[in-house]
């Protein structure tokens, strides 16, 4: 009876402790293939970022919990960090003066009844959602010209405190608040540049709607350490059985006026996206038309580009895919061709093909 008793005891302890450590769960992406686009020599590349990452939750009671994330991006082909230098979403790193060791999501938070909100290193809203217009997710040679070419595409904020709110049938929004690198205080900031030059704040608004077959959405953000610098979207996707159609359009303006010495410009750029999405068989063909407009101010500068995109991936099981995608890039001169190319090599047009595997888990 005694050891009975002793057995439950010991139980009941390692119950508790289970109960109090946090729930982890190890994720990630290992994607790699072969690019080949006009202009370049064939290369390795990849249609999904390589990734590695931790996300995990502590159960802290009363539907609280504590959250965690940790990931790490890389190229499979040499083993180096991947993410693009502007993924601090400010005017610091736009001008290449910095680089992120971390590349992925890297924050800490609260989840409960409330919603959740992370602090640090997270995915930006504008993004997240409008990425799910395109039916290449906005990677590949087949991406939406807004990944390859818009000057505020930023996957990732840091510095940010991120609020979700609960899904309310479909309805949900988001916001985020990103503090610049620079102060008001008449100190200059990494960049060199006072703050009544470049200081501000930036900030990120989404909303939402995504029940059954019909997505709509709509994102506004600004840049941080920018004056005036801000994009926003609309986009919408709509499921008739095996067939998806989307539709997105964005709009952003990069305002550098006297921020760079010599090169007093303001750079607009309209881009919208018709996307299409097939499942056939165990895989799924997806294609895209994108249109793509770049203006500068300063020299009255004013092209456009189109692109079309067509690819299919083959899932050999629900984690194994292999794919082959090819693009076409039609520009109105060398500058904006180069601008929206994925190898930015100064053509005015680009022909581009794709093959590789993937494997998720």
């Amino acid at each position: 009876m005694r050891k009975t008793l002793i057995a439950l005891a010991v139980l009941g302890l390692s119950a508790g402790f289970a109960h109090a450590q946090s729930n982890v769960t190890i994720y990630g992406v290992v994607d790699g293939g072969y690019v080949k686009e006009t202009g370049t020599d064939l290369a390795m590349g990849a249609n999904n970022e390589s990734r590695i990452g931790f996300r995990g939750s502590e159960d802290l009671g009363g539907g609280l919990k504590a959250t965690f994330q940790l990931e790490q991006r890389l190229s499979i082909a040499n083993g180096i960090n991947t993410g693009r230098e502007n993924s601090n979403n400010n005017m610091y790193d736009f001008l290449n003066l910095g680089s992120t060791d971390w590349k992925g999501a890297a924050n800490i938070g609260l989840a409960g009844n409330f919603g959740q909100v992370r602090f640090g290193r997270v995915d930006n809203l504008g993004i997240e959602s409008y990425r799910k217009i395109d039916p290449f997710n906005h990677y590949s040679v087949g991406a939406a010209l807004v990944a390859t070419g818009n000057v505020l595409y930023a996957e990732q904020l840091s510095n940010t405190v991120r609020y979700d709110s609960p899904n309310w049938s479909g309805f949900s929004f988001g916001l985020s608040w990103t503090l610049a690198n620079n102060d008001n205080e008449g100190n200059l900031n990494q960049v060199g540049l006072p703050y009544s030059q470049i200081g501000n704040h930036g900030w990120n608004i989404n909303l939402q709607y995504d029940n059954g077959p019909l997505l709509l959405m709509g994102n506004y953000w600004r840049l941080a350490d920018s004056n005036n610098s801000d994009a926003w979207n609309l986009g919408a996707a709509y499921k008739f059985g095996d067939v998806r159609i989307s539709l997105g359009y964005q709009d952003s303006e990069l305002d550098i006026l006297d921020i760079i010495p010599g090169f007093d410009a303001r750079i607009k750029q309209r881009d919208a996206i018709l996307g299409l999405q097939w499942d056939i068989g165990p895989g799924q063909l997806n294609a895209s038309v994108n249109y793509g407009k770049a203006k500068m101010d300063n020299n009255s500068y004013s092209e456009k580009a189109f692109k079309y995109s067509v690819g299919y991936t083959y899932n050999l099981s629900k984690r194994t895919a292999i794919y082959g995608i090819a693009s076409y890039l039609d520009s109105d001169d060398e500058l904006i061709g180069a601008m929206y190319s994925m190898g930015g090599t100064p053509r005015s047009s680009h022909t581009a093909f794709q093959l590789g595997m993937t494997h998720k888990f």
